[in-house]
């Protein structure tokens, strides 16, 4: 069943990660998962020093400079399958503008209340939502 914009909305303010999918021109579609906090139509994920990674020249970040589209997709998932629900937001890379996304973050992620923890925040606009649940 298909679900409405409101609950897609409600679904993905109070999901704690996803997967993030940008498009790499040579290798095709790029998935990993983030956390990331939505405010409004708007929506941020950071690059941070938290968790460990090999390099901070991230193929999300050079993917979306070549080509801003992404998506984000978050679910549920349960051996109950009348209990599985996703949505997906797909979205436009764009600047941050004038919220303060590495205050939002750190309301949502303890670990990001240290400032040097974000490196930086890659914002992105809300252009479609869409859903699904199997109830």
């Amino acid at each position: 069943m298909r679900l409405d914009r409101s609950t897609c909305t409600s679904r993905l303010v109070e999901a704690d990660f996803g997967v993030l999918g940008t498009v790499d021109a040579e290798w095709g579609v790029h998935l990993v998962p983030v956390v990331f906090v939505v405010v409004g139509d708007r929506l941020a994920i950071p690059i941070d020093v938290v968790k460990s990674k090999s390099t901070t020249s991230l193929r999300r970040k050079a993917n979306v400079a070549d080509d801003p589209r992404a998506s984000l997709l978050v679910d549920h998932r349960s051996g109950d399958w009348e209990r599985l629900w996703w949505v997906r937001a797909d979205l436009q890379a764009s600047t941050p503008g004038d919220v303060p996304w590495r205050e939002v973050l750190a309301e949502s992620y303890p670990p990001y209340r240290r400032p040097e923890s974000i490196l930086d925040v890659m914002a992105f606009d809300i252009v479609e939502l869409t859903g699904w649940t199997a109830s």
